[in-house]
């Protein structure tokens, strides 16, 4: 990765030449305006720069991802000639991305991939709350099926947002086995697509995925992916609204 390259994406010129080299998916958590008592801030993104991001990409000629094909081929990106495909994935299944984000994903014609908690449908983002950070409700079940109305894709986040690798085998089997049934049985339809929590997995973790019956699986690992990219072990980049530390902000006050 270029010493110039930031690590989380804000905007599109940075990161143009470097998309060139593989499939890029970006992560986002949450859309629209902080509440009071936030502590990690940078998981929010606000709606006007959510659709600038968009329309930047739809102007240099991005599509959407096909997730589903990934499986059988994570495709080379071909962004130079204005022809790349791009992943929009969001974890958790906050209810401020279906408030914030059909919009722009519907006016900058692109599809969006959202994790879902099984058995935190309808409730809150109870695994961080011990950590003091604010509550943030998540989709209940009518508004992940207008999300699905809308033409975008859901997967599993496991049944309550678990760290597998800290789990017995019984009990990963169940998180990952378990939310896959329950999100079919709920929504009518196959549910191929599987996020580590907090990014954390390992071999063992990882075939378990596989032993559910999933197609692909995605990290936190910053990077993008080719044909040597296990489905399994799909890379992402965090996107992030950009801030300016006292190095940066030097620079654009002084050059």
């Amino acid at each position: 990765m270029s010493a110039q390259l930031p690590t989380t994406y804000a905007f599109l010129a940075p990161f143009r030449d470097y998309f060139s080299g593989g499939l890029p998916v970006l992560m986002y958590h949450k859309l629209g305006p902080r509440p009071p008592g936030v502590r990690l801030k940078g998981l929010y993104i606000g709606e006007k720069l959510f659709a600038r991001q968009l329309l930047e990409l739809r102007q240099a000629g991005y599509r959407s991802l096909d997730f589903d094909a990934l499986a059988d081929d994570v495709p080379v990106q071909t962004a130079k000639t204005g022809a790349g495909r791009i992943g929009i994935s969001f974890d958790d299944g906050y209810v401020n991305v279906l408030k914030y984000g059909l919009g722009p994903l519907e006016e900058h014609g692109f599809q969006a991939l959202q994790y879902i908690v099984a058995d935190n449908i309808g409730g809150g983002n109870d695994w961080d709350l011990p950590e003091g950070e604010a509550y943030e409700p998540l989709m209940d079940q009518a508004q992940i099926r207008e999300w699905l109305a809308a033409g975008h894709l859901i997967g599993s986040h496991t049944r309550s947002h678990a760290k597998l690798p800290e789990l017995s085998v019984a009990q990963a089997r169940e998180e990952i086995g378990a939310s896959k049934k329950k999100l079919e049985d709920l929504f009518g339809q196959p549910i191929l697509h599987f996020c580590y929590p907090y990014g954390f997995w390992n071999e063992r973790v990882r075939d378990l995925v596989i032993e559910a019956g999933y197609r692909t699986a995605t990290t936190t690992q910053f990077g993008l992916n080719d044909a040597a990219t296990s489905p399994f072990e799909l890379r992402r980049i965090m996107a992030r609204y950009q801030s300016w530390g006292l190095r940066s902000l030097r620079q654009r006050l002084f050059g």
